[in-house]
């Protein structure tokens, strides 16, 4: 910056630096940005196009920027020219061609270019984001385009690129765009850079075969994803089976990236200097445009887009007017030449904070501010002009603040997802949605428990259990890919929120998510698996918030209650004739290790232990599943309204296994006249939700002693 800026900058009046404090360098980084475009002017006008790349981006600033997307993470690098790849043989499959196939490969190339300027704390997390952190990500996805902007990216590349995120539904867009409405090649970037990132190893789960990828997809189709364009990956895999999987590793094989040599670096420092500083641009602010040295438009924020309504496609390369952005006085009247910031600011060469009105299409008008930044070449000459706005009607003026304490009110301490407030205020807004629309997506709810949680924390310490906790919510979050909303209800429990899924689905869903804990390796336990077991309920006509979380809950008891690790569903129907919710069979070999076994010698001949057995149940109010010579399985006590123990045995139900050893039947010696013994093996588990494992061992304990005196056993 030269010497004459420092000195404006330092006799701005104080009462018009409020919430824009620029530090020193921040009108030279702005300046970047238009030396990015003037740079880019120059080249188009100076070369003759020998490829159809520099007709959609100057090549040379395509490689500054994938340059310093390496040097910030290789990794995200690695996977954009996998998904170019992707994107680029799927539009072939669909007729593409020619300059729109290259735009849609450049596009591609550049789709996490927002990176550069992500904190390490969120680009390195190990573990899937959290929606909060989803929502900051965006920040730089609009930052991404506010470079490209710069750059004079082709317009059909911005297009694609400000899209990629919408679900084919329309609902992540406020179906402005619903299906075809959205760019055909952000449809088929979504679905190239969701392919990627399923078959690429994560740090908490492999990466997915072909078939489970496809299978995900497709159960996406008409909700996130175009199934058409699913449909042509589909049969290009197909078609070139052979080939299809050989090219994308040798895609990888092909990246190698090479050291960075002293130049390189220090353009990656710049360019991600720039991220970071647009980074609180879009944080504090609502948005900004750039103009240049000839009043053209540069740059126009997709923050400024929202603000306005305006496009910047029709903004971009025209001309700034006094009449281009809708500002006007504090009574609604047009600003006259002289009292616009843009020409003041030029005129007094100082930057400059002003309190105006914005005209919404609507007619309406909002108060703004509005801070005019001159940005001035090492010459002393004007290079163009920054104008930075804020949305003052919002009842929150600080949007970082803001931010940060609505993720601290809606996030679990602990795991970083959603917290229960969180869960059950969505759920709320969802189902206020529905009552208002018959026509409504389906809506469903998973209950999620971790089987035997007690006993980790007992056997490995509650640091331990908080780990185990942390864990699930990791592999919860990435093996979510359709918008649900997973949440800790607290302790052990968790609920996932699935929109436009259907109790089948849901199901499915569940199945899958069981599966993934199932195969979790934890190294603080010594490597043992844990289960889990989940509940699933639809939305039904007539339900409440309460109704929902009761079903779901109760299917999820039930799941507790035929031997955990496993699937359970309930729909109103079945809970009002008090069917059993079909439950998906578990892996036995998975099944939890809270349980009780034993054994004695029952000093009794083979040909009365029915019979004594029988005693025992008719005694104790017990109730026989099972029975043959060698096996007996009964349950005792019952489970009351709720899945939880109770206070008394009566309420503690348990199932009791006794298992009869013909093999073993012997006397203690020799003589004919010993008395007979008969092995038996007591194995004992608990139904229902134990929250203190030592309860259920002196529950245990006191029937293996009821049964040792039936059975009159030493």
């Amino acid at each position: 910056m030269n010497s004459s800026l420092i000195a404006n900058s330092q006799t701005v009046p104080q009462q018009q630096s409020v919430h824009g404090s620029y530090h020193m360098g921040s009108s030279q980084i702005l300046r970047e940005l238009v030396a990015f475009s003037a740079e880019s002017d120059e080249l188009a006008l100076n070369t003759q196009h020998t490829d159809d790349v520099d007709q959609v981006i100057c090549r040379k600033h395509l490689r500054k920027l994938l340059t310093a997307l390496q040097a910030r993470d290789a990794v995200t690098l690695g996977h954009c020219r996998r998904v170019a790849f992707l994107a680029k043989g799927i539009a072939n499959n669909l007729g593409w061609e020619g300059i729109h196939l290259k735009r849609l490969e450049v596009a591609a190339l550049l789709h996490d270019i927002g990176k550069i300027g992500v904190p390490d704390h969120i680009i390195f997390k190990p573990g899937k984001l959290t929606s909060d952190e989803i929502e900051l990500m965006s920040h730089y996805h609009h930052i991404g385009l506010d470079v490209l902007q710069a750059c004079r990216t082709d317009h059909e590349v911005l297009t694609i690129l400000s899209q990629t995120r919408f679900h084919f539904s329309g609902a992540t867009n406020g179906y402005q765009c619903i299906g075809s409405e959205v760019h055909q090649g952000a449809r088929i970037l979504a679905i190239a850079d969701a392919y990627d990132s399923l078959a690429t190893d994560q740090v908490y789960r492999t990466g997915k075969k072909h078939e489970e990828i496809m299978s995900i997809l497709m159960g996406a189709a008409g909700t996130q994803f175009d199934g058409n364009i699913i449909c042509a990956l589909s049969r290009w895999e197909q078609t070139e089976r052979e080939t299809f999987h050989e090219a994308i590793q040798e895609v990888n094989r092909n990246f190698q990236p090479k050291p960075l040599n002293e130049r390189e670096i220090v353009e990656a420092n710049l360019i991600s200097n720039i991220f970071s500083y647009l980074f609180q641009i879009e944080s504090l602010y609502d948005g900004f445009y750039i103009v240049n040295s000839d009043f053209q438009f540069v740059l126009f924020s997709p923050g400024l887009e929202q603000l306005t309504n305006l496009r910047s496609g029709d903004m971009l390369g025209n001309s700034w007017t006094n009449h281009s952005v809708p500002v006007t006085n504090q009574d609604g009247t047009m600003l006259a030449s002289s009292e616009h910031t843009m020409n003041r600011v030029i005129a007094s060469g100082k930057s400059m904070t002003t309190e105006l009105m914005l005209k919404r299409p609507d007619g309406r008008l909002i108060q703004i501010e509005v801070q005019s930044v001159p940005m001035f070449g090492e010459d002393g000459r004007l290079v163009g002009v920054a104008e930075i706005f804020r949305d003052l009607s919002r009842s929150l003026k600080r949007p970082q603040e803001f931010n940060q304490l609505k993720m601290a009110a809606s996030q679990d301490a602990l795991t970083s997802v959603a917290n229960r407030g969180e869960l059950e205020t969505q759920l709320a807004i969802m189902l206020n949605q529905a009552s208002q629309n018959q026509n409504t997506a389906p809506l469903s709810i998973i209950f999620i428990d971790a089987d035997h949680f007690k006993n980790i924390n007992d056997t490995y310490g509650h640091a331990v259990g908080d780990e185990v906790l942390i864990e699930l919510a990791r592999l919860f979050q990435h093996e979510t890919y359709s918008g649900e909303l997973v949440g800790r209800y607290g302790g052990e429990e968790f609920v996932i929120l699935c929109p436009e899924t259907d109790l089948e689905h849901a199901r499915q869903k569940a199945e899958r998510l069981r599966l993934a804990v199932n195969n979790l390796k934890l190294e603080n336990l010594n490597n043992n698996r844990i289960t889990a077991s989940f509940g699933v309920a639809q939305l039904e006509p007539g339900d409440s918030l309460e109704s929902l979380f009761h079903r779901a809950d109760n299917a999820l008891y039930q799941a507790k209650e035929t031997g955990r690790n496993r699937v359970c569903s309930l729909t109103c129907e079945e809970q009002m004739s008090g069917a059993v919710p079909e439950a998906v069979a578990p892996d036995q070999s998975n099944a939890g290790k809270m349980v009780f076994e034993s054994s004695f010698s029952a000093l009794i001949s083979s040909d009365i232990v029915v019979y004594k057995l029988g005693g025992f149940v008719n005694d104790n109010d017990a109730h026989l599943t099972e029975v043959n010579p060698n096996r007996a399985v009964m349950r005792l006590g019952k489970a009351g309204l709720l899945p939880f123990w109770g206070k008394t045995d009566d309420r503690r139900p348990i199932e009791v296994e006794l298992v009869f050893d013909n093999a073993t039947r012997k006397s203690t010696s020799g003589s004919r006249n010993a008395t007979p013994r008969v092995e038996v093996m007591i194995r004992m588990t608990p139904l229902g939700w134990i929250k203190q494992p030592e309860v259920f061992q002196k529950r245990a304990a006191r029937v293996f002693r009821l049964l040792k005196d039936y059975f009159v056993a030493d």
